[in-house]
């Protein structure tokens, strides 16, 4: 296991590596959180153009006699 070094301490040089790691730990869990965005926002609109269709029908019938 590579030892963790302080990348907040300003007498620290950090290495190629160590900025490549600290990239890589950073962003690791990007892709998935994305996904799980994307999910989560299909259903919230699936449902949302359930309700407003329903709501369109409902309208709909109570003007029909107008």
């Amino acid at each position: 296991m590579i030892a963790r070094v302080n990348l907040a301490d300003p007498a620290y040089e950090p290495s190629d590596d160590d900025l490549s790691r600290l990239m890589h730990d950073a962003f690791a869990g990007l892709s998935g959180a994305r996904e799980e965005s994307l999910r989560a926002m299909r259903v919230r609109i699936e449902r949302l153009q359930i309700e407003a269709r329903k709501r369109f029908a409902a309208n709909r019938r109570a003007n029909a006699g107008s």
